[in-house]
């Protein structure tokens, strides 16, 4: 966050133009996460978001104030938690539960695999066709190589002006690439196992078998604590540690194709 925060007065031109591209793909995985939620408790008997106004991809129905400053200057952030009663659930509450804490996982990997399926589309109109004749689709849009990240941070024509044919489809590019990084990261984010992200909920109802419940209090705290680990980096490292091979085998299909 610190490295963030320095951007800000070092090159604030800089730090405001990421802003815009972060802001833009964190309200896109936020917004439909939480929509997620709200529709899988629907359609398992729980009204309570819809009644909520919710069930929406108004990102005014979801965003919460101090979340939305972290998202604008600290580089993360968090939306409103869905508000669902489980009571209200159809049949086995503990198979609902899990349905609706899976609902916002599953969709921001559906728009991962979306706007990855998008940037490769666009790269194909943006790098000089040998570009990707001789370096491989696949490559220039993996997170294991420089192209996609000095795409990402907006430094593109800067250091690959003379290899880009397209420069309008830059923005577009730049915009699906960090969308699809933002909800991958968040699919691996809410997957941990720590109260109150979904990961603890499937963790309860796979493991546990439903019988470890929290009170709110405790998940205040818990939300405390993922603020410091995100703030330390160390959730970030763990992220990191599953967005590359997560990445790779979406890109088995782009490499057998284009390389």
């Amino acid at each position: 966050m610190l490295d963030y925060l320095a951007t800000l007065f070092a090159e604030p031109l800089a730090f405001f133009d990421q802003a815009i591209y972060r802001v833009i793909a964190v309200l896109i995985g936020l917004c439909f996460h939480e929509w997620g939620h709200a529709y899988a408790a629907y359609r398992c008997g729980d009204d309570t978001a819809k009644r909520m106004g919710r069930l929406s991809l108004n990102p005014l129905r979801h965003l919460d104030p101090f979340g939305t400053l972290l998202m604008f200057f600290a580089g993360f952030g968090y939306a409103k938690p869905v508000p669902v009663n489980p009571w209200n659930y159809r049949g086995d509450r503990r198979k609902a539960d899990l349905i609706v804490s899976l609902a916002g996982i599953t969709i921001n990997i559906g728009l991962f695999i979306l706007f990855t399926l998008l940037t490769a589309g666009l790269s194909l109109f943006l790098w000089i066709p040998e570009v990707v004749s001789e370096v491989g689709l696949s490559t220039v849009i993996s997170y294991r190589y420089n192209a996609i990240w000095t795409i990402i941070s907006g430094y593109g024509m800067e250091s690959f002006g003379a290899l880009i044919e397209n420069p309008v489809v830059l923005p577009l590019v730049r915009l699906c690439a960090y969308t699809a990084l933002i909800n991958l990261n968040l699919a691996v984010f809410n997957l941990i196992p720590l109260p109150p992200l979904d990961g603890y909920h499937v963790f309860n109802d796979l493991v546990l078998r439903g019988r470890f419940q929290l009170s709110e209090r405790a998940f205040r705290i818990g939300m405390i604590i993922v603020l410091i680990l995100s703030a330390k980096g160390i959730l970030g490292n763990i992220i990191s540690a599953v967005v590359y091979p997560a990445q790779d085998l979406l890109l088995i299909p782009i490499r057998m194709i284009w390389g």
